[in-house]
C-alpha cells in the first residue's frame, strides 16, 4: 500500500545516502548546555544541535514543537520546517549504551572505542568502520566477531589476523586472502583448513616460525614491502565471482545466510524476502525493499535509511530505532509507534507533525493528508 517508485534503484540509493554524514565531524557548541562538542553539523549550520547527553535527557520534549497540519500547503514543506526547528542529535549514537566512547558515530553498545563508524557491540576498537561484535581491533573495514586483529577487511570470526581480506574462522594469519578455517598462514590465498603455510607452500611448525622471524614484522618498511608482495601474489590466483555463503536464491555481493533476496549488498547475516538493500550489519531482516543500514530484527521496511532494532512497518523514513512500528515520513523517532511526518521524538504514539492525537483523530487526519498528497503531489 505504497506508491510505486519513480526513480531507478541506483538513484533511490543515492537519494537515501544524501541524508547521512558519518565521518565529516566538526567542532561546535551544544545549543542547550553550551559545552564544546563534536558534531555532524558545522558551527555555521542554522540547525539547533544538542550534545548527546542533552538530546537524550528529559530537558526537552518533541511535543513542544508540534504544529497543526495546513491543508493549503504542501505536506513536505511543513515537515521540512518542523525538522529544521527541532534539536538535532550531535552524533548518531544510541548514547545510553556507550562507555568511554565519545568520538564515534552511527554506533551503539561500544566500550573504550575511538573513531569507529557504523558499529555495534564493540570494545577497545579504533579507526574502523562497518563493525559488529569485535574486541581489541584497529584499522579495519567490514569485519565481525573478531579479536586482536589489525588491518582486517571484510572478514569474520578471526583471531590475531593481520592485513588480511575475505577470511573466516582463521587465527594467526598474515597478509592472506579468501582463507577459511586456517591458522598460522602467511601471504596465502584460497586455502581451506590449512596451517603453517607461507605463500601457499607448506612448512613444518619449526620452519614456519623461523621464516616468520626472518620477515622482520617489527619493521614498518618490511611490512609495507610484504603488503605489496602479497597483493602481487594474490593476483596470480582465481578470485570468487561473488562473496556469498549459506544463501538460497540470492543475488548481490557480500551476502551471507540469506534467502529470497535480490540486489542485496554488504549484508552480514539473515535477510529474507527483500530487494535493493545495503549495509545491513546486524542479522534478521525480512520483507524489506529499498532499505539501507542496520537490520537487527527489522521487518516490513520500505524506502528507509539507518533504522533497525526490532522495527516493523517503516515507510519513507530516516532513523527509526528501538522497536518502532508504523512509522511514515519521519526523521529520528525512537521507541515510538503510529508516527506520521514527525521529527526527533521519543516514546510517543499517534503523532502527526509532532502533535499528538487520539487514535481516531490520528487515523482520520492521516488519511486526509495522504489524500492531499495524491491529489496535489
Amino acid at each position: 500500500q505504497v506508491p510505486p517508485p519513480t526513480w531507478c534503484p541506483d538513484c533511490r540509493f543515492q537519494r537515501r545516502l544524501m541524508f547521512m554524514n558519518d565521518r565529516e565531524l566538526y567542532k561546535r557548541t551544544c545549543d542547550l548546555c553550551g559545552k564544546n562538542i563534536i558534531a555532524m553539523y558545522p558551527a555555521e549550520s542554522a540547525l539547533k544541535v544538542y550534545c548527546n547527553p542533552c538530546w537524550w535527557s528529559d530537558k526537552w520534549d518533541g511535543l513542544e514543537y508540534g504544529r497543526v497540519y495546513d491543508s493549503n500547503r504542501p505536506f513536505f514543506e511543513q515537515l521540512d520546517e518542523l525538522n529544521r526547528a527541532m534539536p538535532q542529535m550531535a552524533l548518531e549514537l544510541n548514547y545510553p549504551t556507550l562507555v568511554n566512547s565519545e568520538y564515534i558515530n552511527h554506533s551503539s553498545t561500544a566500550k573504550n572505542c575511538y573513531l569507529i563508524y557504523m558499529a555495534d557491540e564493540c570494545e577497545n576498537v579504533l579507526y574502523s568502520e562497518y563493525l559488529l561484535h569485535n574486541k581489541d581491533c584497529m584499522d579495519g573495514t567490514m569485519f565481525s566477531y573478531s579479536e586482536l586483529s589489525y588491518g582486517l577487511i571484510i572478514s569474520g570470526k578471526c583471531f590475531r589476523a593481520f592485513f588480511s581480506e575475505d577470511c573466516e574462522n582463521c587465527h594467526d594469519i598474515y597478509f592472506s586472502k579468501d582463507c577459511l578455517g586456517c591458522s598460522n598462514c602467511f601471504g596465502c590465498v584460497n586455502l581451506r583448513n590449512k596451517q603453517y603455510h607461507i605463500f601457499n607452500q607448506p612448512y613444518t611448525k619449526e620452519e614456519y616460525e623461523k621464516k616468520i622471524r626472518e620477515f622482520g614484522l617489527d619493521s614498518y618498511q618490511n611490512v609495507e614491502k610484504l603488503k605489496k608482495q602479497s597483493r602481487k601474489f594474490w593476483l596470480t590466483f582465481p578470485h570468487r565471482f561473488a562473496h556469498m555463503l549459506r544463501n538460497v536464491n540470492v543475488t548481490g555481493e557480500y551476502v551471507y545466510e540469506s534467502k529470497n533476496a535480490k540486489n542485496i549488498f554488504d549484508v552480514s547475516g539473515g535477510v529474507e524476502d527483500s530487494r535493493y538493500c545495503q549495509i545491513l550489519t546486524m542479522p534478521g531482516t525480512k520483507d524489506a525493499y529499498d532499505y539501507t543500514i542496520w537490520g537487527n530484527g527489522a521487518q516490513r521496511v520500505y524506502e528507509t535509511m539507518i533504522s533497525g532494532e526490532g522495527v516493523n512497518n517503516i515507510k519513507f523514513s530516516l532513523e527509526a530505532w528501538l522497536n518502532d512500528h508504523d512509522i511514515e515520513y519521519s526523521i529520528l523517532v525512537l521507541s515510538s509507534s503510529y508516527m506520521f511526518g514527525c521529527s526527533n521524538m521519543r516514546n510517543k504514539q499517534y503523532c502527526i507533525l509532532n502533535k499528538q492525537y487520539a487514535k481516531e483523530e490520528y487515523e482520520k487526519l492521516r488519511e486526509r493528508i495522504i489524500r492531499d498528497m495524491n491529489e496535489k503531489p
